[in-house]
């Protein structure tokens, strides 16, 4: 007989898992300790000093001053996207900013599509994403480059955009923003700041220099374990290498990279578009979608746009299992996204997302239903494998909200491949949700428009999420014993018929 055991901690569409969200100055667990020894003070030297500024008084430096002085930006939507002016300098990297601009723009351009043509004020948002497209798609990294390092400020300018081009900026940042298309009416504009380094020597020296204008944080940025991390924050700014770490390069050290587009050709644009994603909803959406949930919709959207999501943002990221616990806590630190060179992709990533993860996901059902004693269980048994794959249990529903709440957490032994269960099944649920949820695909997809907008305009918190869920569908999420008569429940009968 196979362990019988639920998590919590990755299941939960109501909360955002047992990593609590971690300010600046805490401390991200690492995945072991690098083989390398990095000078951060050398390298924060070096980046200051390129900037104008003046390294013995780093501690004096201001972020706002850091982020006017030392790098290109440029407003696309509710995002502004950065690259140092120095990185600037190679066309190579002047062409990848203008690839990831088109990136963050076809994020918002999809998530609009879900809104459905009904959204406030759409029809001029289509007009501008129009304009800025078109503008993207003629920008090169040769126009880039040729900019004087000294002066920076948003690309766009500098470069002489037409009137057309910068207006559509404009407004599309303030539609977004202030969550016009949400039915919102944010006096502000609420905007997310990404900041790009196109190698891992750009990364670590950014990230030492956050160490060294922020001295009581050197204890998470001055640490030789940075060598390892795709992804983090600087306050409220996210942080993202373009190159994945490769530390077993007995020539490059701390250095050395893997271009994210080895994977697939549009890795680095997938990678971004998700890591967008995450911090477009927690903009839009507040503590009333969690993590959980909004990296799944993140998915989605990355599937929807590439075809595939194949990334390593989320989900098992261990070198072969060799992970502590940590997931991915938009607002917190997190190292996530290691790939080292003999990674492989585990069985629910087989496809890489194409399927919305469903082949994989039905396989494990098939296999967890022999186990299951009763008959109404059978759809909600899913069967893990331990890291060696040589042990299996089960994980029986519900795994979504409230009924989900009491459920122990897995053994260590199957932690890994529970983290890909979860994040496989939360990313079917919301496709089954959005296109198979009603009795159309018409329908389901303009009830899914209805419960985000109702959703986004719910004033009670964390605590709408599963209220705006009955008032919409007429049903609620889950149950202690998930039926037809739950939204969960129709998932799982759906799934057990692919």
């Amino acid at each position: 007989m196979f362990d019988q055991a639920r998590s919590t901690l990755t299941s939960l569409l109501l909360t955002a898992g047992a990593a609590a969200s971690m300010a600046s100055g805490a401390s991200a667990q690492s995945i072991g300790s690098p083989q390398v020894d990095i000078n951060h003070e050398e390298l924060a030297a070096e980046f200051l000093k390129r900037s104008g500024f003046d390294p013995a008084a780093a501690a004096q430096v201001s972020t706002e001053d850091l982020l006017q002085r030392s790098f290109f930006t440029m407003r696309i939507g509710v995002f502004d996207l950065g690259l140092s002016s120095y990185a600037a300098l190679s066309r190579s990297n002047g062409d990848n900013f203008s690839l990831l601009a088109g990136a963050l723009l076809e994020v918002q351009a999809q998530f609009l599509e879900w809104l459905g043509p009904n959204a406030p004020g759409i029809k001029e948002a289509e007009k501008d994403l129009k304009t800025l497209r078109s503008y993207f798609k003629k920008l090169r990294g040769n126009a880039i480059n040729k900019l004087d390092p000294s002066k920076t400020g948003d690309v766009m300018t500098l470069l002489g955009a037409s009137k057309k081009a910068l207006e559509a900026q404009q407004r599309f940042g303030e539609y977004m923003a202030r969550g016009t298309g949400l039915g919102l009416d944010r006096e502000d504009e609420y905007v997310d700041t990404f900041l790009v380094a196109p190698g891992r020597r750009d990364f670590l020296e950014l990230l030492s220099t956050f160490g060294a204008i922020s001295p009581d944080n050197q204890g998470v940025y001055w640490t030789n374990d940075v060598a390892t991390w795709t992804n983090t924050y600087f306050n409220d700014i996210s942080v993202v290498a373009l190159e994945f770490a490769s530390l077993g390069s007995s020539t490059g050290g701390a250095f050395a990279g893997i271009s994210m587009n080895s994977r697939t050709p549009t890795g680095m644009q997938q990678q971004i578009s998700q890591l967008a994603g995450n911090a477009m909803i927690d903009n839009l959406f507040g503590d009333k979608i969690p993590p959980s949930l909004a990296g799944a919709l993140s998915v989605n959207l990355v599937v929807e746009i590439y075809g595939e999501c194949n990334t390593r943002v989320d989900g098992d990221l261990r070198a072969r299992r060799t992970q502590a616990r940590e997931i991915f806590v938009p607002g917190g630190l997190s190292e996530g996204g290691v790939l080292p060179p003999n990674m492989a992709d585990s069985r629910w990533r087989s496809e890489h997302g194409k399927d919305h993860f469903l082949v994989a996901l039905q396989s494990s059902q098939a296999a967890g239903a022999s186990e299951a004693k009763k008959k109404y269980e059978k759809n909600g048994t899913f069967e893990l494998v331990d890291d060696r794959e040589a042990k299996r249990m089960v994980v029986k529903a519900p795994f979504l909200g409230t009924p989900a709440a009491d459920s122990p957490p897995v053994p260590d032994e199957f932690w890994g491949d529970s983290l890909e269960f979860y994040r496989s099944y939360r990313t079917g649920f919301v496709y089954w949700l959005r296109t198979k949820g009603q009795r159309s695909k018409k329908t389901s997809e303009a009830a899914f428009a209805a419960y985000l907008t109702q959703l986004a305009q719910a004033e009670n918190g964390a605590e709408s999420l599963e209220a705006t869920f009955e008032e919409q569908y007429g049903k609620p999420l889950s149950a202690n014993e998930p039926s037809k008569k739950d939204l969960e429940g129709q998932f799982l009968d759906w799934l057990s018929k692919l």
